[in-house]
């Protein structure tokens, strides 16, 4: 039936000549299969003798009728513009909640990256901390994190955010294709944080037993990253299909990425806890008082803010796995996310923070005329000695004065050029639970024959560079 034919038909059931005005400009935006549903339906409903659009906004009947007519006869991207245009005539308010996730995305991947140049500001200087792999790791983690912070207001421009049928069908397409590839850099990025976090567990707990258990879970975190990632990436064939199929125009298969995602969650929750609570108990047998103890593994929970991320998350696909309105539902979990992977960010960081923080506050305090700098601290630690006499120089390692162990790093021997030189240690890496934050170089020079007998006698002076053992 000719578009006009269903516009006359459609005429002769108005009241009035504003009703026809209104209702004819209605109908004049709909495509012609749903218009002709609209025709075959509207004598049968109680809206027959009431044309007016109170009457037909607010009656389901007339409206399940008319969808059902219309799925069979329109295609997704015509029933998409039925129910815009009906939307609309019935007054519908426009939704567009896409600067929440611009703001997230953006602002998240701002803090997540300060986060990380904090964690390399420790390294930097004379006795700063050794770049090892896990710095290394969490700098791919960033780098992985950046384009789907850089997708996010990508998605907002094609209508992330908004209703579904107030968009063109190019606006969906680009959506579902941005949001493909943010599923890969996530799932990777992921799966690389728990591997940062092992790396750096083996960087500071030396028992061998405990290290082979931190190289089974990372054995099981990089499965879980190769795995999901290649399943993400092949979830549709052909690929494209991924962004293709929701307008029925394509041929191709998916998996079921609705229970993927469930599945992937669910395993990321599980690594998640097992690497948040895999150091606790070496650390409760550590050799400090119990606020020290407390706050330690305190540090170590972070962990569970990840966690939590991970549970909302794992909510959100909920609406994400029974969508009717892609580029609505999909928005929650999208940012969530986003959040996952910062959060993931910050968490590996604040170990390396609480090390600049510990070197940078002494000179806040300082500037802040908080402290008074001692002009006398070792007049009483040296003596000149018989200018005559024979030296020996060594090296001795010394603990910070205040007792700081916030760096959770083992002793180690320290190395010296004389046979009498002090060691403040020995054999640290056998002496399970022993840590300190840094070690100073002392240079010792004293008479010969003198070392061991008159401490007083020692002409001392600190090494400008501070070096921490690891």
């Amino acid at each position: 039936m000719r578009l006009w034919t269903v516009l006359a038909l459609l005429a002769t059931f108005f009241a009035s000549v504003h009703a026809q005005s209104a209702l004819l400009k209605l109908a004049s935006q709909m495509p012609e299969c749903s218009l002709t549903c609209f025709t075959k339906e509207l004598p049968k409903s109680s809206c027959a003798t009431n044309l007016t659009s109170a009457c037909m906004c607010s009656n389901d009947e007339l409206n399940a009728a008319v969808q059902v007519c219309a799925m069979k006869a329109c295609t997704v991207a015509e029933l998409l513009e039925t129910k815009n245009v009906s939307s609309n005539g019935c007054g519908v308010p426009i939704r567009d909640n896409g600067s929440t996730f611009t703001v997230i995305g953006i602002t998240g991947m701002v803090i997540a990256g300060i986060a990380y140049l904090l964690r390399m500001a420790a390294s930097i200087g004379k006795g700063g901390r050794q770049i090892s792999w896990d710095d290394a790791t969490m700098g791919l983690v960033v780098i992985l994190a950046l384009p789907p912070a850089v997708f996010a207001p990508i998605l907002v421009e094609n209508g992330m955010g908004k209703d579904m049928w107030t968009l063109h069908p190019h606006q969906i397409t680009n959506v579902l294709k941005y949001y493909y590839f943010g599923e890969i850099f996530y799932i990777v990025a992921l799966g690389i944080s728990k591997i940062s976090i092992l790396f750096f567990y083996l960087r500071v707990f030396p028992a061998k037993e405990f290290r082979s258990i931190i190289y089974v879970v990372m054995a099981f975190s990089v499965a879980y990253t190769i795995v999901f990632g290649i399943v993400t990436a092949l979830q549709c064939q052909p690929v494209s299909y991924a962004w293709n199929q929701w307008d029925g125009l394509h041929e191709g298969h998916c998996n079921n990425v609705h229970l993927q995602s469930w599945v992937a969650a669910a395993v990321n929750i599980c690594l998640d806890t097992v690497v948040m609570i895999l150091p606790l108990k070496h650390l409760a047998n550590l050799n400090m008082d119990l606020k020290k103890k407390l706050m330690v593994m305190a540090m170590f929970s972070v962990g569970i803010f990840v966690v939590f991320t991970s549970a909302i998350r794992l909510y959100s696909l909920v609406h994400f796995a029974n969508s009717q309105n892609i580029t609505w539902d999909y928005m929650e979990a999208g940012y969530w996310s986003l959040i996952e992977v910062y959060v993931s960010i910050l968490c590996g960081c604040m170990p390396a923070h609480r090390f600049v923080f510990a070197k940078a506050w002494p000179k806040i305090k300082s500037t802040m005329g908080g402290t008074k700098k001692s002009t006398n601290a070792s007049s009483n630690f040296s003596r000149t000695t018989d200018t005559t006499a024979t030296t020996k120089t060594g090296t001795v390692s010394m603990k910070p004065k205040n007792g700081d162990e916030g760096d959770f790093v083992p002793l180690v021997d320290v190395e010296t050029n004389s046979a009498r030189a002090i060691s403040a240690n020995e054999s640290s890496h056998e002496q399970k639970s022993q840590w300190i934050m840094q070690t100073s170089t002392v240079q010792v020079t004293t008479a010969e024959g003198q070392l061991a007998h008159r401490p007083d006698s020692w002409t001392t002076g600190q090494s400008p560079t501070s070096k921490e053992h690891v």
